[in-house]
């Protein structure tokens, strides 16, 4: 085990608050993110509260590390770090690729049919509390200029369908997109070309049942019939 780990391991097992606080802060950032990785898992067998607390805390006295960004693509990550990203606008901060973490948690893919992006989740934060980097961060671009609603329909491999409460939510979330800023038709494309590639890659038939077609249709305010012609 590394000294880092070990040693935050020591003061938590002393519940020295103050000491742990401080080795934190004088470990370096890729420390910082084995140390914060090591506080999720725990919270995720034990103490919970106790754990995001922790984690918060240490965010909140050093700053938020870029390189947490990636590490926060499932749903488990994102209700552990939620207090931490509602800090200082962290949701709209961004990595080398200039993904922030809603691109991350968007195109996680897993094709378990289960293992949907919460979208549902991300919209009640922005009904029920002020996020405006939470708002800012569903419209910024990454390095290959899609939102992360387009990163979403360009590279998430699940094509099951979203339950109706999260295409609720995912229709929503276009929609504040939408009164920020113009979609960007020159991505529109590029996501079909992507799309259909993933889509024989799965030997999945691209007729009017996928879902993803309606929902890029949706996005690019094309009509369905478009779309489908354009994959085929």
């Amino acid at each position: 085990m590394q000294k880092h780990l070990q040693t935050l391991i020591n003061l938590l097992t002393k519940n020295d608050l103050k000491a742990l606080l401080q080795h934190y802060l004088d470990s370096n950032g890729a420390e910082n993110i084995v140390q914060l990785g090591f506080m999720f898992q725990q919270g995720q067998i034990k103490s919970f509260d106790f754990y995001q607390q922790l984690a918060t805390s240490f965010i909140e006295n050093k700053g938020f590390s870029i390189g947490l960004i990636p590490k926060i693509k499932t749903n488990n990550t994102l209700n552990f770090f939620t207090p931490a990203l509602q800090i200082e606008g962290n949701f709209s901060k961004t990595d080398h690729q200039k993904c922030n973490v809603l691109h991350y948690l968007f195109t996680n893919n897993q094709l378990v049919s289960s293992n949907h992006p919460p979208f549902n989740y991300v919209r009640s934060m922005m009904l029920f509390g002020s996020n405006e980097a939470l708002r800012d961060g569903v419209c910024q671009r990454n390095q290959q200029n899609l939102t992360p609603i387009e990163a979403y329909l360009f590279a998430n491999k699940n094509l099951t369908p979203l339950a109706n409460h999260e295409l609720t939510a995912f229709l929503a979330l276009i929609e504040i997109e939408r009164k920020q800023q113009e979609v960007d038709m020159a991505n529109y494309s590029f996501v079909i070309q992507e799309v259909s590639e993933l889509c024989q890659s799965q030997a999945q038939l691209t007729n009017y049942d996928l879902q993803r077609i309606m929902l890029i249709a949706t996005y690019y305010i094309t009509p369905i019939k478009q779309v489908f012609s354009d994959m085929s």
